[in-house]
């Protein structure tokens, strides 16, 4: 009778193990769920953060583009009016040097 009682015993205790591990099992499931579904939402905002990031760089190219036309185009006006200075300041030193 004694050894019916500890396998009875035994087969309840192991039955309450088990129960235990299956629900801590399906707790741990949920975590790594939720874990997973947290993680996703990361990368979208991340993926969506890149994105932005890639458009603002874009137009900051274009920006820099246009700034350094207009910059050329200024640095080509005053070259050309530098010329037109020197070219007038030679004739200026040659009109002075006839005239001694």
């Amino acid at each position: 009778m004694q050894g019916t009682v500890k396998h009875i015993v035994k087969k309840v205790t192991l039955e309450l193990i088990y129960d235990v591990v299956d629900e801590r099992t399906k707790e741990i499931k949920e975590e790594i769920k939720s874990t997973n579904a947290r993680i996703d939402q990361i990368h979208t905002r991340l993926d969506q953060m890149r994105q932005e990031h890639r458009e603002e760089i874009g137009q900051m190219r274009l920006e820099y583009k246009e700034d350094f036309k207009s910059l050329n185009a200024r640095i080509d006006q005053t070259n050309a009016r530098l010329d037109q200075i020197h070219t007038r300041l030679d004739q200026i030193m040659h009109m002075l040097a006839e005239r001694k």
